[in-house]
């Protein structure tokens, strides 16, 4: 088989992910369930923020609250969703 005449018609999505503290906004290296990885982190108080995710375009936001501080040296920061009513949702 000739791979070489094999078409493909891939796509590779544009996905930004971002954290807004306080007027701070942070490129997220990494985000699981309950926990993000920041890329260029400065030392920031446990606060309510907010997660962003774009996604060739088509953003989504979610009200968080930082269970933990973020730490300059990097980490995992955890959170936990913020519920609309202003309640606490549990940590996912």
């Amino acid at each position: 088989m000739d791979i070489r005449n094999t078409t493909r018609s891939g796509h590779s999505a544009n996905v930004r992910i971002a954290l807004a503290v306080n007027g701070y906004v942070f490129s997220v290296a990494k985000l699981g369930p309950d926990f993000v990885v920041l890329r260029n982190p400065i030392p920031h108080a446990p606060a309510e923020a907010e997660l962003s995710l774009s996604i060739d375009g088509q953003e989504e936001r979610w009200r968080v609250e930082l269970i933990d501080s973020i730490r300059a040296g990097g980490g995992d920061v955890r959170f936990r969703s913020v519920v609309a009513d202003g309640g606490r949702a549990a940590t996912v």
